[in-house]
């Protein structure tokens, strides 16, 4: 088969192919004659916006590739029964609200009273700065349809102990009229108009009692709000930063909140209900970096009960009350139950016995909100706080920790678990007759584990155990301090 020539027309020489018939190309060895490959990411195939969208990836002057990650910032999922007051708060008028296994609802006492309301918020407040993205995750459903005077928002928001909207924030808001999302700059709104069904046309409407997740992006030029149904997500609609505006809000940290109530008259539907299912807050383009259990502070609250659990310090430290004292034993709490705190010893334990001081037992997986402790630290201080009788002795330390009851006379077996111990360098010295109101000198007064922390899985025990070694005491008291340095994962 004959074959055609490529020729030049000003040089007249001809181009030639290698042994595989492919065109033999030198490329050009200054880049600027030189061909791109250019690198563009679709981020839209225009299933989701309805048109394509591209965007390219950046490198900075150093030619490094610009990237980043998603940082949580908070979570909770409602699969328990009472509010945790120590990340959320829920403020009332009229309406009540339940917690229950699967859902946090608002209304539950039907109400259709002009200016009733309920404001769940999280205590945290959330930052945005720069170039990052803010973003909250809603799963949220509602029993009814719209219905007249009835409000409903959520995202991020400053609100009002009152039934007004939110003063400062991005967030949805449902109405008679159907979904939006709006931007507030104290008190200044930007309301997207009603959000259509698809392609510009229809209203966009929810099936009663089906969760949706609702995502709202708040940038530093641009807000989104997004919806999936379970297919997969569409967006809605999208706010630039507004003429005259400096930022689309006016706070520089927002908490995350569900607003329910009622303006301008009586509800139409008293049995209109907001099902809160779960939430998640999350920082974009941002490559601060963390320890799981830093983040789960974050997170789950730290220094304080967790969600499902006693509410309040985990620290056994009572206001302007001192602990009774009582003499530690090897098989139960006796001083008292914390994750630290104050713990007062009758100090007749007999020598060479093993006395538990202080004592916790890391939530049940039975709670739902189960997590894993992971302790960092460990400090001590103790002072006589009534006069030993007897001694001197040395109280020589030591941790137990990972096992289901609280004694520490349980052996290894099959069925069951002894305390993992670690001798602890706190040796204090307890001399005869020690008098009240005097310090008990020690070895050491904190143990930082570094990057071998202990971890405590759900429903094993954490224990400060003390060990007398010498003469017995016949009477006296001595006041611990006990602190632990830790987190949740």
């Amino acid at each position: 088969m004959a074959g055609f020539r490529i020729e030049g027309n000003t040089s007249g020489n001809v181009v030639e192919v290698d042994t595989g018939n492919n065109l033999k190309v030198t490329l050009p060895s200054d880049h600027d004659f030189a061909g791109y490959a250019v690198q563009i990411n679709d981020n839209d195939n225009g299933g989701l916006t309805g048109e394509k969208f591209f965007y390219s990836p950046e490198v900075d002057t150093d030619y490094r590739l610009r990237v980043s990650q998603d940082l949580v910032l908070d979570e909770e999922v409602f699969n328990y029964t009472a509010q945790n007051t120590g990340k959320h708060s829920n403020t009332l008028t009229t309406f009540t609200t339940s917690f229950t296994a699967g859902n946090y609802t608002t209304n539950t006492s039907n109400s259709s009273a002009l200016g009733a309301f309920s404001i769940f918020a999280t205590n945290a407040t959330f930052s945005n700065t720069g170039t990052q993205t803010l973003s909250c995750d809603v799963e949220l459903g509602f029993s009814q349809q719209p219905n007249t005077n009835t409000f409903v928002e959520w995202g991020f928001g400053i609100n009002a102990g009152s039934s007004t909207p939110p003063s400062d924030g991005c967030f949805f808001r449902l109405t008679s009229a159907g979904l939006q999302g709006v931007l507030s700059n104290s008190g200044s709104e930007t309301i997207t108009g009603v959000f259509p069904l698809g392609n510009g046309a229809g209203t966009w409407v929810y099936q009663n009692n089906k969760k949706y997740q609702f995502i709202c992006y708040l940038g530093g030029v641009s807000a989104y709000f997004w919806v999936n149904d379970g297919t997969g997500a569409k967006l809605l609609g999208s706010i630039p930063l507004p003429t005259a505006q400096g930022r689309l809000v006016m706070a520089s940290s927002l908490p995350f909140f569900l607003k329910h109530r009622i303006t301008g008259g009586a509800a139409g539907v008293s049995t209109f209900q907001a099902q809160l299912g779960a939430y998640n807050v999350r920082l974009g383009g941002s490559n601060v970096t963390t320890t799981l259990s830093t983040q789960g502070n974050r997170i789950y609250g730290c220094y304080q009960g967790q969600s499902a659990g006693t509410m309040g310090s985990l620290a056994n430290y009572a206001n302007s009350t001192n602990p009774t004292p009582a003499v530690p034993t090897n098989t139960t709490a006796a001083l008292g139950t914390g994750l630290g705190g104050q713990f007062w010893e009758t100090a007749t334990l007999a020598v060479n016995t093993d006395g538990i001081i202080c004592s916790y037992q890391v939530p049940t997986v039975s709670s739902n909100q189960a997590r894993r402790l992971v302790v960092r630290g460990v400090a001590l201080s103790s002072y006589i706080q009534t006069a030993i009788v007897g001694a001197p002795f040395i109280a020589q330390y030591s941790l137990a920790f990972g096992h289901p009851t609280p004694s520490l006379a349980v052996a290894e077996a099959a069925t069951s678990r002894a305390p993992r111990r670690i001798a602890l360098p706190f040796n204090q010295v307890i001399t005869s007759a020690q008098a009240a109101s005097t310090l008990v000198s020690q070895s050491a007064t904190f143990l930082d584990f570094g990057d071998a922390p202990i971890f405590v899985e759900a429903g094993q025990h954490i224990q400060l155990v003390t060990k007398h070694v010498g003469t017995a005491a016949t009477a006296g008291v001595i006041a611990h301090t006990v602190t632990f340095v830790y987190g949740w994962e």
